[in-house]
């Protein structure tokens, strides 16, 4: 077996199905409403901002407090022992690839693949541009940097804070993320590239933030979009 298969057959026992699309599921994050078509932070940044948000947001799994997915996506950048960012950096490249080789196109088609600026610096580069930037041939060819950040990570919608450093006009961008808690970052991403001309932005994240989990078994062959459809 292939170290993808690995990662592949493993996480299949660690990654949560985001819910299917219903009455009581946010249409944009998929976090638990109640009865509502958006959840009340997503339905906020909806109100104030409408169109200029992201097409589309998938997650590719929901990432429960006190789970192994929240424990990797905190640890694969921040741990203090390299070997622990190295093994969860691989395994993150081997969850996206494995995504992105089914559900490329769920996201719609897109020209440029792009990181959520990071709120910190860090003397070695933020690991998923280098994921996405070298490691994945999916997102390689489409990959730039063409966002910063001068604001910190307040969970607030701020896009007056984010900067748009390359042409995007016209451009269908799809912006990757770790996580989604607010959702604040990766939308106001998007608000700052459709503002620069981007013709269509979608977002897609690795664990959609949540307290409790929900039911089901993960299958690489679904996503959000193939729910629905």
């Amino acid at each position: 077996m292939s170290p993808l298969s690995r990662i592949s057959e493993s996480y299949l026992n660690i990654l949560v199905p985001p819910p299917v699309r219903g009455p009581d599921v946010c249409e944009v994050c998929r976090r638990a409403t109640g009865g509502f078509r958006r959840c009340w932070q997503c339905n906020q940044h909806f109100q104030s901002h409408g169109a200029e948000l992201a097409d589309e947001v998938l997650p590719i799994s929901m990432a429960v407090e006190g789970s192994q997915l929240v424990h990797v996506l905190g640890n694969y950048k921040n741990s203090r022992f390299p070997g622990v960012r190295k093994q969860f950096t691989n395994e993150l490249a081997g969850v996206l690839a494995t995504f992105l080789a089914r559900h490329r196109r769920c996201p719609g088609e897109f020209d440029l693949v792009t990181v959520v600026p990071s709120t910190r610096q860090r003397a070695d580069g933020h690991p998923l541009v280098d994921i996405l930037g070298r490691r994945l041939g999916v997102t390689r060819a489409h990959f730039a940097q063409v966002l910063s950040t001068s604001g910190g990570n307040s969970r607030l919608l701020r896009p007056d804070e984010y900067v748009v450093h390359s042409e995007v006009e016209g451009r269908r961008v799809l912006v990757i993320d770790d996580q989604w808690t607010s959702g604040a970052s990766l939308q106001s991403s998007a608000i700052a590239l459709k503002r620069a001309g981007a013709a269509r932005v979608a977002g897609l994240v690795i664990g959609r933030r949540v307290d409790a989990g929900s039911p089901g078994t993960f299958d690489w062959d679904d996503c959000v979009v193939c729910q629905r459809a």
